[in-house]
């Protein structure tokens, strides 16, 4: 068992104090001072705590540990989070959604949503369209069923190979599982505004 730091090692003959306190060192303390000085600022209880400084690369490496556990396909293009959630598919009975972290939520903007509108209007979308819109919808935390709504009023029609919604509502196209596998940002103002999908005049960032 882990001893709790700044609390006093117990004898297991005595059960008193030892007189020695379980005390935090940095790699650059141990590796630079001597097992008698670190014992002796062991003896004294100096209460410093230090802080733990969060590894993006050990926590990679640990999601990546668990999937290879359960046998779960994983590459480094794969985001933490689209991970993490095949982990939860993978260990609970139940399906879940994909979702993302509410800091993370990106409300759809204007000018994707009149995008949609038109597309359902005119009852098409181009390729690049789609993109535009499945990276729109991702970012905003919409789940499945929402985006097969969506998709499925452009086209009134099963989902086919297109990759872009699929005949359950509750399970995501190729394409949507790519976007969140990857962690692909939305389209930038600039480029919606050379796509001619957006204008300097809309409110949208």
């Amino acid at each position: 068992m882990r001893r709790i730091v700044n609390t006093a090692y117990i004898s297991k003959l005595t059960n008193e104090p030892t007189g020695v306190w379980c005390t935090q060192f940095t790699v650059d303390e141990v590796m630079k001072t001597g097992i008698e000085e670190l014992y002796a600022m062991a003896m004294e209880e100096s209460g410093r705590v230090i802080p733990s400084e969060p590894s993006k690369k050990a926590l990679r490496n640990f999601v990546e540990f668990v999937c290879d556990y359960y046998k779960i396909e994983h590459t480094v293009s794969y985001s933490i989070e689209y991970l993490l959630n095949k982990i939860d598919e993978a260990t609970s009975s139940i399906s879940h959604s994909y979702s993302i972290s509410n800091e993370y939520i990106k409300p759809p903007r204007e000018c994707i949503i009149k995008l949609i509108e038109r597309n359902i209007e005119r009852g098409h979308s181009s390729h690049e369209n789609n993109n535009v819109i499945a990276t729109e919808l991702v970012a905003a935390g919409y789940k499945n069923r929402d985006i097969y709504f969506i998709f499925n009023s452009i086209y009134d029609e099963p989902g086919g190979d297109w990759g872009w919604y699929t005949d359950n509502p509750n399970k995501a196209g190729r394409q949507i599982d790519l976007i969140r596998s990857k962690a692909l940002n939305r389209y930038s103002k600039d480029k919606l505004i050379q796509m001619n999908i957006c204008t300097d005049k809309c409110g949208c960032v």
